[in-house]
């Protein structure tokens, strides 16, 4: 290599094109490797016949709108990456079947007080446990933002004081969560969807993962790019060669060589 690089950034997925992009905007100079011919990892898609499919990205929480952007949004501006944002319509619609065997057919909005409002018409009389579950939900959502803004460091005095709830249901599951609260089953059912998001079941899937997943859904919306998630790998690749990185597709990194120890 005739080139000396600050950085070699193995991998040209989600997360090495972003450390990439981080080392890229403080000055750095950068080169990406990547085994395959495209960047993406799990932001790529690819066609079988007429259609195109997505293996892993679909929606995504955390972009926000232009005016309020969350966090994803912020670091691709921060990085100087433009990704064209699709806001989806609702929430989510499942067809299904309740725990008691009638038929699901329910379509939930974007919002707390809407998914409030929409949960009390398909299930009558749920409002007053929906909103002390928000409470929960907004308690953990903070506590949480604490305790990663501490660095390790979170004052227990701290936790016990302002996120008591926290600290209660931190270790449990969604499903025992919900019956400790006495939500009703069919809200249970309804809010049981987003499951397929984490892949693990209510009786095992940590409530606290859960809870900043789906608040995140709720509270801000779902956005997709406009063309495919391979939009937002393109982009970041653009932006890279802009900052002046290497980037080398089709480069297998085959072992890692340390000095002494």
């Amino acid at each position: 290599m005739k080139k000396h690089y600050d950085i070699v950034v193995v991998g040209a997925g989600n997360a090495g094109l972003s450390a990439a992009l981080q080392c890229a905007v403080a000055g750095k100079k950068v080169l990406l490797i990547e085994q395959h011919n495209l960047p993406g990892g799990c932001a790529t898609s690819f066609r079988r016949g007429r259609f195109e499919f997505e293996p892993s990205l679909h929606e995504l929480c955390d972009i926000g709108s232009a005016e309020d952007p969350a966090e994803i949004r912020q670091m691709m501006m921060d990085y100087g990456v433009e990704v064209d944002w699709k806001e989806v319509p609702d929430c989510f619609r499942i067809i299904s079947k309740y725990s008691d065997g009638t038929p699901m057919d329910v379509s939930m909005p974007f919002g707390c007080d809407n998914f409030i409002d929409k949960m009390e018409y398909y299930v009558p009389g749920s409002r007053p446990k929906m909103e002390e579950y928000f409470e929960l939900l907004n308690e953990t959502m903070a506590g949480t933002a604490y305790i990663s803004a501490s660095n390790g460091h979170a004052d227990s005095s701290v936790l016990k004081e302002k996120y008591p709830n926290l600290l209660r249901t931190g270790a449990y599951s969604v499903s025992k969560v919900w019956k400790a609260m006495g939500l009703p089953q069919k809200c249970c059912d309804i809010m049981s969807t987003y499951w397929g998001y984490l892949g693990v079941d209510m009786d095992r899937m940590a409530f606290i993962h859960y809870c900043n997943m789906f608040m995140k859904y709720v509270s801000r919306a779902a956005y997709i790019p406009a063309h495919t998630s391979h939009e937002i790998s393109n982009a970041m690749v653009e932006r890279l060669r802009e900052l002046g990185a290497d980037i080398w597709f089709n480069f297998r990194a085959v072992e890692f060589l340390f000095d002494g120890d």
